[in-house]
């Protein structure tokens, strides 16, 4: 640790007492007069720097993506008007004096003194407590954050972002952080967003790579997410992968300001299409989601006093459901070939996911057969005809990465069913796609109808 702790809330309580004291000081030798100035100066930056952090430069912010939404352009902006104005109020503090009490008899004069030395301290106290208050105010966003993504080695986090977390959790110790928040320069969904992040840093940041693999598809699974899960960029980041360095930032429980320097996370931000579809989610809904498996907003009640499909949100392939589909289709099967059959089908579960947004359709995994499984048999046996069809297992590809394999928009049928055209591999055939109260039957026209059944994951 970079200090001692000696007890909940002792770093606020040492700031307090070390801006007070240099508050007194201050006010001691600068006068009731100078400390004035001083006060009107920083009221005036308090109230200018919301429009001023507007027209900062670049360059006076930290290389990293979230550094305008966590209020450093508002800090420098703060700074700048202060220092202006703070010099101007110096500057005007002799001509001002001078006015003041050139005419006054050395009585007045002295009683002045005194009340100037009085003024003094009362504003040099006044002025410590306000910048305290600014101080926790401005390291609020960075300290809220930090909390939110504890790294596995914080002594390599820079001095100021573990102040800040320092700060942080002892402010909220000590019932500060409301107060705090009243000139709170970020967004007011920032600190939702930030427990969103957090969310996704520590179930990423678990040696069970299948925990991991539930968590994303979880949070991909968000109904409202959908669409921008499958925009390349969230892709790249969200690829469970070796060489994603940004997914290994995350399970190696990288430090903060390394993720944040991330190309790939600085790329993402900085598309503007990506951002505007982002903003759209309710994050609030989308945290209580990723905590619990519910959504209020996409739940089938209220989907259907909107008027929404309830197809909406992820669908995971049901083998044992789907196995009976093809025993119905083919069923010459043997015990041997229904079992191959099964085990294919349990692989290809693993991974296989279909998605709903309120326009299109994804679906995920590693494969998919782009023919149809029953093919001519082969085979002689007693009860098995030239004519008949069996299933022929694909190849195996369980070395292949999770992918999106296809997409395009659906659309409601008058019957009530849903439709869609996809294209992969070799294949490109139309999907119909019937809902049950707790299945989904889709059926690939031109692959021989065959049929596979949909289930929502368990959560």
């Amino acid at each position: 640790m970079m200090v001692l702790a000696w007890f909940p809330g002792d770093s606020v309580l040492l700031l307090a007492a070390t801006l007070l004291a240099g508050g007194l000081a201050l006010g001691h030798r600068a006068g009731g007069l100078r400390l004035a100035l001083l006060c009107s100066a920083g009221l005036l930056a308090a109230f200018a720097a919301p429009w001023g952090r507007q027209i900062v430069p670049d360059f006076f912010l930290p290389d990293h993506p979230l550094s305008r939404l966590m209020g450093a352009d508002f800090a420098w902006a703060f700074a700048l008007a202060f220092l202006t104005l703070g010099l101007a109020g110096q500057l005007l503090h002799n001509p001002l004096a001078t006015k003041l009490h050139s005419h006054w008899t050395t009585d007045r004069q002295e009683a002045w003194q005194r009340l100037n030395h009085r003024l003094g301290l009362v504003l040099g106290g006044g002025l410590s407590l306000c910048a305290g208050w600014m101080i926790l105010t401005l390291t609020l966003p960075l300290g809220f954050l930090a909390n939110q993504i504890p790294a596995a080695l914080p002594q390599q986090d820079p001095l100021s972002q573990r102040w800040a977390a320092r700060l942080y959790r002892d402010g909220t110790t000590l019932g500060l952080t409301p107060l705090a928040r009243w000139l709170d320069p970020v967004p007011a969904d920032f600190y939702t967003a930030a427990e969103v992040a957090g969310l996704v840093y520590q179930n990423c940041s678990t040696n069970n790579l299948m925990h991991i693999r539930q968590f994303r598809s979880r949070l991909l699974g968000y109904p409202g997410l959908l669409d921008s899960a499958h925009h390349p960029r969230i892709t790249e980041l969200t690829h469970v992968w070796t060489t994603n360095t940004f997914f290994m930032g995350l399970h190696q429980r990288t430090n903060l300001h390394q993720l944040l320097a991330n190309p790939q996370l600085q790329a993402a931000w900085a598309d503007p299409d990506l951002r505007a579809r982002v903003a759209q989610v309710d994050l609030q809904d989308l945290k209580a989601y990723l905590q619990t498996g519910q959504s209020a907003q996409y739940s089938p009640h209220n989907l259907a006093l909107q008027g929404r499909p309830p197809l909406l949100g992820r669908w995971r392939l049901d083998a044992d459901q789907t196995l009976a589909q093809f025993q119905s289709r083919y069923p010459k099967m043997n015990a041997a070939e229904r079992a191959a059959l099964g085990q294919y089908l349990q692989r290809l579960a693993a991974d296989l996911t279909l998605s709903f947004s309120d326009g299109s359709c994804y679906l995920e995994g590693r494969t998919f057969p782009d023919r149809a499984l029953g093919q001519t048999a082969t085979v002689e046996r007693e009860n098995v005809s030239p004519r008949d069809l069996l299933p022929v297992i694909p190849e195996h590809t369980g070395d292949r990465p999770i992918q999106l394999l296809a997409h395009n928009a659906w659309e409601k049928n008058p019957g009530g069913t849903f439709q869609t055209q996809w294209s992969w591999g070799s294949a490109n055939t139309s999907v119909s796609l019937q809902m049950f109260p707790d299945r989904l039957l889709l059926t690939l026209e031109s692959l021989r109808e065959e049929k596979y059944v949909f289930q929502r994951p368990r959560l």
